[in-house]
């Protein structure tokens, strides 16, 4: 696994495209995933800074309900008055609480928050101390900085400058409004007292620089259009101005402990008035901080609709990219193996089917069709250089069809001529042998007769290696019997093949002479590789579907499987006309080739030390039942079969002189020396086949 994945180049076409893209196509998607995480990391804490600001709106209400406390308690508004008051205060900071446990803060949030919870709790006590106004007013005063405070880290949390901006401006607006509303309590103490005590001046003198330097920092840090919107219409009405009259007035009036200080006078102004006036103040900054409020959410909800989108936009974005090259290597990709299936369809078209028809039938045509690549680049062009190759070979393969034509036919001519010389020497062999009465002789005869059909099945043998036809043939139905003698009949050995009864059946006649053939070709072999003292058995059976199985047994030593496998892998071959070792297995290849030509099956069956068998599956078609008895057939056969069983023309000779009658005993001694030369004329040895 590891050397294939090493070795590259044996890659398959899609792997080392998609090898070449791998690289591309992560580094974008890493730098597409990278910035949509970052998309979300700000939505994600846009929608944090969502919660901060929920939760400073829930801080607000708790503010408003301690400066409240205050007034009441500054005004000497009873006790009723700021139990009620005290009530909303309690349920402002119960929302307060509840919104502080779904958001999660810094260390230091979290400590400010802590501390500002331990004074809220100082709040029950503040409200049962009504007689000490200086005291509970600096309580209620230290409790609303301390929330102040608290809103000031708040708006530190928000990293966005935008956001920021906006929310320190809150924050600044805020303590504005605490500073008007302290100056308010503070005010309205001295009108119940009748005049202000040098430190609550003093407290007042402070509290109004505080809130310059504040409202500056709130004009500094405010956008243009929060300007326009709050600080031309909030801090420069009719009530500002009437409020800093009346602080003017309350701060120059003497105090009553200053020096030199004889007896008190009342402040210049009523407790209405003042009312009215840093009321009226105190509700332009509640609507500058409402203001601000919603711009600083809005704010907050568009950056993060406007991250969110900018996330989906990168992601169809990326989305479309991985497709849009997705697309581009499917589609280059397809062509490039298009392309190259179609090279290498062309090439195995060529190679296993054109090629070899042209070889086999020696015809053809020299046009060649081209591979259907029309491409003018290194494929087109490839395709071009295939297409010149498969035209050199048309050319070589319609020259060696050629030759081999006119190889056949000198194979063929020679074996007509040779064949014709063996018919004669057989026929004139067979008149000596009519009237030969010497036994040596008669044996010596027998030998030349042997080798002469044995000369003349060779010949037929390359006439079917040539591919031509053979001149001995039969012209009507020969009974099964009949062939299998006139097979073993065929061979040098003939005296070791058992022939047993057939049944009843007759091979049609064009088939007769190649199955003869065939079957003497099994035998030859059989009888060439089983010891000398053996027999060799020729059978015959129906089996289903009226096949006629033919089986030549032997008692050899046999062949190992996997010879036999390559044995009936050439007879297959042999059949197809494929090229096999002719010259070492002629016989097989004969075989195989009479097979195929009537589409009759053969095959080879052995066990190791038992012999070998040659099965031999004959169509039904080629070799059908036989309707009459084989006692009729057999006396029709012989009252109407002619001397051989092939046709051939009769020659034009003299008829043999009429022998003398012989005498019982003549006829004896005539059989004795007969015997004699069959006993003799049997071969001392075997020769391959």
């Amino acid at each position: 696994m590891f050397n294939a994945l090493v070795n590259w180049r044996n890659w398959r076409l899609p792997v080392k495209l998609a090898a070449m893209l791998i690289v591309p196509v992560t580094i974008a998607v890493g730098a597409g995933v990278l910035q949509i995480q970052s998309y979300v990391d700000r939505a994600e804490s846009y929608a944090e800074f969502q919660r901060l600001v929920k939760v400073r709106a829930a801080l607000i209400p708790v503010i408003e309900g301690v400066q409240e406390e205050r007034r009441i308690v500054a005004e000497g508004g009873g006790a009723k008055a700021l139990a009620e008051r005290a009530r909303l205060t309690d349920e402002a900071r119960d929302e307060l609480r509840g919104q502080m446990g779904k958001t999660s803060f810094s260390d230091v949030m979290k400590a400010r928050v802590d501390e500002v919870g331990t004074q809220i709790g100082g709040l029950p006590s503040l409200r049962e101390r009504p007689g000490d106004v200086p005291g509970v007013l600096a309580g209620y005063t230290a409790l609303a900085d301390s929330m102040l405070d608290v809103d000031e880290v708040l708006a530190s949390e928000f990293g966005d400058a935008v956001l920021a901006r906006t929310a320190m401006g809150m924050h600044h607006a805020l303590h504005v409004q605490e500073e008007v509303l302290y100056q308010q309590a503070v005010v309205l103490a001295g009108l119940a007292r009748g005049q202000l005590t040098t430190a609550e001046v003093r407290a007042l003198v402070e509290s109004n620089v505080k809130l310059g330097y504040i409202a500056n920092q709130f004009a500094a840090l405010a956008t243009p259009g929060q300007l326009d919107s709050y600080w031309k219409t909030k801090f420069n009405g009719p009530d500002i101005e009437a409020h800093r009259k009346m602080l003017a007035a309350a701060m120059l009036h003497p105090a009553s402990d200053a020096p030199g200080a004889t007896r008190p006078r009342p402040l210049p102004i009523t407790t209405a008035e003042w009312s009215d006036a840093s009321g009226a103040v105190a509700t332009s900054m509640d609507a500058v901080v409402r203001g601000l409020q919603e711009d600083l959410l809005d704010t907050a909800n568009r950056l993060r609709d406007e991250t969110s989108d900018q996330a989906g936009t990168a992601s169809v974005i990326l989305f479309a990219s991985l497709i849009l090259a997705a697309t581009i290597g499917f589609v280059v990709g397809r062509y490039l193996l298009r392309s190259l299936n179609a090279l290498r369809r062309s090439a195995l078209d060529v190679a296993w089917e054109k090629l070899p028809e042209m070889v086999a039938t020696g015809r053809g045509s020299r046009e060649v069709e081209p591979v259907p690549v029309d491409t003018t680049e290194e494929f087109g062009q490839v395709a071009r250089a295939f297409d010149a190759v498969h035209q050199q070979a048309v050319k070589s393969v319609i020259e060696q069809a050629a030759m081999r034509a006119n190889m056949r036919n000198i194979f063929v001519n020679l074996s007509r001529r040779s064949q014709s010389l063996v018919e004669r020497q057989l026929k004139l062999m067979e008149d000596l042998e009519k009237y030969e009465e010497d036994p040596d002789q008669l044996a010596n005869l027998f030998k030349l007769d042997h080798l002469a059909t044995r000369m003349r099945r060779n010949n037929e043998n390359l006439m079917v290696l040539s591919g031509g036809e053979v001149a001995r043939r039969f012209h009507k139905p020969i009974p099964l019997t009949d062939v299998l003698r006139a097979a073993a009949a065929e061979i040098e050995q003939y005296q070791r093949v058992m022939v047993h009864t057939a049944p009843n059946a007759e091979v049609v006649g064009y088939v007769a002479s190649d199955l003869v053939r065939l079957l003497a070709e099994l035998l030859d072999n059989a009888t060439a590789f089983s010891p000398p003292h053996s027999q060799v058995s020729i059978s015959a059976t129906i089996e289903a579907g009226d096949i006629v199985q033919i089986d030549v047994v032997d008692h050899g030593i046999g062949i190992d499987p996997e010879a036999l496998t390559v044995v009936n892998e050439r007879l297959a071959a042999a059949g197809e006309g494929a090229d096999v070792q002719v010259f070492r297995e002629m016989g097989l290849f004969v075989v195989g080739r009479l097979a195929a030509r009537h589409q009759i099956v053969v095959r080879l069956d052995s066990q190791q030390g038992k012999g070998t068998r040659a099965i031999v599956l004959v169509p039904a078609e080629l070799a059908p039942r036989r309707e009459e008895s084989w006692e009729s057939f057999r006396g029709e056969a012989i009252e109407q079969r002619p001397t051989s069983w092939f046709q051939q023309p009769a020659p034009a000779t003299a008829p043999a002189p009429p022998s003398a009658r012989l005498t019982p005993e003549s006829a004896r001694g005539f059989l004795d020396a007969f015997q004699r030369g069959v006993q003799r004329g049997l071969p001392d040895h075997q020769e391959s086949r």
